[in-house]
């Protein structure tokens, strides 16, 4: 029997920021499930503006659809805001399967209408069945406990309010309301992994027809593991732009795995790290000091004496070359910004550089560090940029990544370490610039 679909969003975002207030952004594909979730929510008098992707997969089909959205707002007095992607160009540039690459993109557009102030939370229309096939996708691709919880009701400003109702439930309400919705005809296409997923889960059904509510139980009790472990681990932070995991913590190879993963987290790494890479690092362990190891999107392991550092391999951005000016270099993760004067705790040295702007010749640049490098040292005398970070102190790991600010070969700034002697500040200083690393 159908549940009745009700939804309470003030129980939802309980003990957040958006409890009161809010403007719910609805991503409105015109298909039955978020046309259901579109109007419940109109129907408990929240605050709904519609957020529409066209993907640019399925020409005039795709188009229609979106004219469908256009004059199902209209009616509803929805206020709406339409996007355009290219998914099949993003998939080619980027090596991505076609679902995954619009997938990204409709993300990204999400993250900026939240960023732009188009809506304070964002509503998918998510149900039970995506959940057990998002589970049992994970379970395929072989995930570990975490990989079991699935998707969130609550996930920071994401919410899915129809997550824990039935195909079934949606379908009652589509016809208690007489909505009109449109078909995606790729539905059909089980070249699509969700869609074969979808079609052998029906299958399942029909002989277990409680399929859906064993994987949201799976899914709670994930959860709660998950929970539980979180509480009892070792605290890991970033510091520097680096995470370490001290050997004394690392007390098991399932506890160093599970800080492993939190540690690749917090430096911005949330998928990809597989089974393999994790034993890897337990591996790694093993071995002396010094031994290096790549993991996934940049994410590299180093062994140190007392255990092992994680942090992102910043030599991608080695060729990058950009004029020196006031702004922050995203690409290079640096900012140069202008203060009003030297602050009192300032020391020469250090995460944070004041210099003097003016001191800086025409046509430097910001770039990562180069062969050949030379800077003139506060003591007085030049010398090699090389030996100047090993007289610093400056581990092995972490010089690739620096960066610099150069005239030729000369070096005036090296973020995060020293500023050259040439463009110190003092007495006569008109221009302070900081100069940080973003982590």
């Amino acid at each position: 029997m159908a549940q009745i679909i009700q939804i309470d969003l003030n129980k939802m975002l309980d003990n957040t920021p958006y409890t009161n207030g809010r403007v719910v952004g609805v991503a409105l594909s015109g298909g039955r499930d978020s046309v259901v979730l579109c109007h419940a929510l109109k129907e408990v008098g929240e605050n709904i503006v519609a957020l529409n992707v066209e993907h640019g997969i399925r020409g005039e089909n795709s188009l229609r659809d979106s004219e469908f959205v256009k004059k199902f707002c209209k009616a509803q007095g929805i206020k709406l805001f339409s996007f355009s992607v290219d998914a099949p160009g993003y998939a080619k540039e980027q090596g991505l399967t076609l679902e995954q690459a619009a997938r990204v993109l409709r993300y990204q557009i999400f993250d900026k209408a939240l960023e732009d102030g188009l809506c304070d939370v964002v509503a998918l229309a998510h149900h039970s069945g995506d959940q057990a096939e998002t589970i049992l996708m994970r379970i395929l691709r072989g995930t570990g406990t975490k990989g079991l919880v699935g998707m969130k009701a609550v996930n920071g400003r994401y919410i899915r309010p129809l997550l824990n109702y039935s195909r079934e439930d949606i379908d009652a309400y589509i016809a208690e309301h007489k909505l009109a919705f449109v078909e995606d005809e790729t539905n059909a296409d089980l070249s699509y992994s969700r869609n074969f997923l979808r079609a052998e889960l029906a299958r399942l059904k029909e002989r277990y027809p409680d399929l859906e509510n064993s994987f949201a139980r799976l899914s709670r009790v994930a959860e709660e593991t998950e929970e539980f472990v979180d509480s009892v681990l070792p605290p890991v932070e970033v510091k520097n732009g680096e995470v370490f995991i001290k050997d004394e913590d690392a007390v098991s190879p399932f506890v160093l795995k599970r800080l492993i993963l939190k540690g690749a987290e917090l430096l911005g790494v949330d998928k990809d790290v597989e089974e393999k890479h994790l034993n890897a690092v337990v591996d790694l362990l093993k071995n002396e000091a010094g031994k290096r190891l790549d993991l996934s999107h940049g994410l590299v392991a180093h062994r140190e004496q007392h255990g092992i550092v994680l942090a992102k391999d910043s030599a991608f951005a080695i060729g990058k070359v950009e004029p020196f000016e006031v702004r922050e270099y995203g690409d290079l993760g640096v900012a140069v910004e202008r203060v009003d004067s030297l602050p009192k705790e300032a020391l020469k040295g250090g995460e944070v550089l004041y210099c003097d702007l003016d001191k800086f010749p025409s046509d430097c640049v910001v770039r990562g560090r180069l062969d050949g490098d030379y800077i003139n040292k506060f003591g007085g005398g030049t010398k090699s940029v090389g030996d100047f970070l090993t007289d610093k102190k400056v581990p092995l790991r972490k010089r690739d990544g620096l960066k610099v600010i150069a005239k030729d070969s000369e070096v005036f700034a090296i973020f995060g370490v020293e500023i050259s002697l040439k463009v110190k500040v003092d007495a006569d200083t008109k221009r302070v610039a900081k100069l940080s690393v973003r982590q």
